[in-house]
């Protein structure tokens, strides 16, 4: 165990960087520890029975509570603390108290200014070479203007607990893709020899396994970097233009087409893949009825390849957590109108928060994969972070102080989803 001197010192190199204290160490809010946990305690897991092992979401054993979530049930015998008053470990898991030290020598994945598609897939190809025996890649599908659309597998596939993270499925927003990217090669730099919260990472890798979709959107990340030039097909290029000439008549837009561009959010046909999947559809967002760089949802739901890769992928199997990355504002995102999942999704945000220091929040509007996730006939618990500050797109500077709030994101949220859905019904 760290002396609290250590904790201290620890603090302060953290704050120097920008993060705060709460980032490396899981402080006692609200409460009284619970011994040796490591996250807020809300309740035991949903679905599974004891023992068991299986990887089904079924609530139908549960009462029906009117207006609450499938969830809800699971949760009574703990008098509501998700809800209310927080409990939390008042130790720091092995590994977090050097989480602004500890880092990969000579890394592959490097802090980029512009993290481009063909740097990911460089990156991509490098890690699998490296740790062939831990990486396991696969394409989900392609995006409308052909490019692949990554999967890195990390874990075990045959494991009950299965965690998704994704990024950039805002073409502007692909600092995330280089934040995701680091995230992986940590992972496999130190599955050997690393620990986390007392267990070596061999040992969370046998028990949960970790999917990560780094670019869910690459068309709208090359627009956002190259403008035009950054799609390969005239077809779609004729479409981009056209939705500058209409965003600029209605009124959406007022900069020039470079500056239009570079802030461009949506996919290369002019859809925002976050209001185009199938849940809550009618109420997403967007306002244009034509393609746009980032007010148009679709003509209907899980209309794009994007979105339909990723709604595949994630009915393919039954997932504890999903984590969604974008930028910008330090925010958690966490619930929804008919949220499923409201109280794991809370639980999951209560332990984020306290991770990374940002604050939590409630967004409206629908169409977004969060939702999906939370609505879906076998829902997950499911949050939006918002990494950095100030306007999309955002400079490669600030890759340090979102690294060091967000490294230990994947391992947290691993942990969390063990401990809910393993842990917690093998009592």
């Amino acid at each position: 165990m760290r002396s609290k001197l250590d904790i201290l010192k620890i603090s302060l190199l953290a704050l120097a960087m920008g993060v705060s204290p709460m980032a490396n160490a899981y402080m006692t809010a609200h409460g009284a520890s619970v011994a040796g946990s490591g996250y807020v305690d809300s309740g035991p897991g949903v679905g599974l029975s004891a023992g068991s092992g299986a990887a089904s979401q079924d609530s139908s054993s549960y009462p029906e509570v009117p207006g609450a979530s499938i969830d809800a049930y699971a949760y009574m015998s703990t008098g509501g603390t998700a809800q209310g008053a927080m409990t939390i470990d008042g130790t720091v898991p092995e590994g977090c108290i050097d989480s602004v030290l500890m880092d990969v020598e000579d890394p592959i994945v490097q802090n980029e200014e512009v993290y481009t598609y063909d740097i990911m897939v460089e990156d991509i190809n490098a890690l699998s070479k490296a740790y062939s025996k831990r990486l396991k890649v696969r394409t989900i599908g392609k995006s409308a203007d052909g490019r692949d659309l990554y999967e890195l597998i990390i874990g075990n596939e045959g494991a009950a607990t299965h965690v998704l993270i994704d990024a950039a499925i805002h073409g502007r927003e692909y600092i995330t893709s280089n934040l995701c990217m680091r995230q992986v090669e940590y992972l496999l730099h130190f599955y050997d020899e690393g620990s986390y919260a007392g267990k070596p990472l061999k040992t969370w890798f046998d028990n949960v396994c970790l999917h990560v979709v780094p670019m869910v959107d690459p068309d709208g990340v090359s627009i956002s970097q190259f403008g035009l030039s950054g799609i390969r097909s005239s077809e779609l290029q004729a479409t981009i233009q056209k939705a500058y000439q209409d965003d600029t008549a209605q009124g959406y837009t007022s900069y020039d087409l470079d500056t239009y561009l570079s802030r461009w959010k949506a996919n290369a046909r002019g859809v925002n893949l976050n209001q185009n999947f199938d849940a809550m559809f009618d109420q997403a967002p967007g306002t244009s009825t034509l393609p746009s760089a980032e007010d148009y949802r679709g003509a209907y739901a899980a209309s794009e390849p994007e979105t339909k890769a990723l709604t595949e992928l994630y009915d393919s199997r039954v997932w504890r957590a999903v984590v969604n990355y974008h930028a910008q504002g330090r925010i958690i995102y966490w619930d929804i109108e008919n949220n499923k999942m409201r109280e794991h999704s809370r639980d999951l945000s209560n332990n984020l928060m306290l991770l990374t220091g940002y604050q939590k929040a409630i967004a409206g509007g629908g169409g977004g994969f969060k939702e999906y996730v939370q609505l879906c006939s076998r829902p997950a618990a499911s949050v939006t972070i918002e990494v950095g500050l100030g306007t999309c797109p955002l400079p490669g500077s600030q890759m340090e102080s979102i690294w060091a709030q967000n490294k230990f994101v994947p391992l947290m949220t691993m942990k969390w989803a063990y401990d809910k859905f393993v842990v917690n019904n093998d009592r």
